[in-house]
């Protein structure tokens, strides 16, 4: 019978921790991810998770105590900012080429690019009709 999918992982954890690949549990740490960042509102100690836009944080602070974020969470305009250059410097879409390009270029590029192709392939000459005999 064959490996479910829990079992192949197992195993693949297990040869990782033999090979000494990996974190203690086995995982390879491109599959790892980083733990969130946390917050204590200054009010009311309660943790919250820092996000790029931090919806949440604000939420919190006027409703529930009538503030600003920056008076219930001081460090979470820097975090959310590190948070945001983390994901510019990061992986994306597109690659190298595409970066520094605008939405309307990057569309126009495509368009320019069918309409290559589509050139390519349409012959020059008129097409005969075919009819049935």
């Amino acid at each position: 019978m064959p490996e479910s999918h829990k079992a192949e992982r197992a195993r693949a954890r297990k040869a990782n921790l033999a090979a000494g690949i990996g974190d203690k549990d086995g995982r390879i740490p491109a599959r790892v991810k980083a733990e969130a960042k946390m917050s204590l509102c200054t009010v009311c100690q309660f943790p919250m998770k820092i996000t790029k836009t931090n919806t949440e944080l604000k939420q919190h602070a006027e409703n529930k105590h009538g503030k600003t974020l920056a008076v219930c969470f001081p460090d979470a305009e820097k975090v959310a900012e590190e948070l945001l250059a983390a994901l510019k410097g990061g992986k994306g879409k597109g690659g190298a080429a595409q970066q520094g390009k605008s939405k309307a270029q990057k569309k126009k590029d495509a368009v320019d690019g069918l309409d290559d192709l589509l050139s390519a392939g349409l012959s020059v000459g008129k097409k005969k009709k075919g009819g049935k005999k």
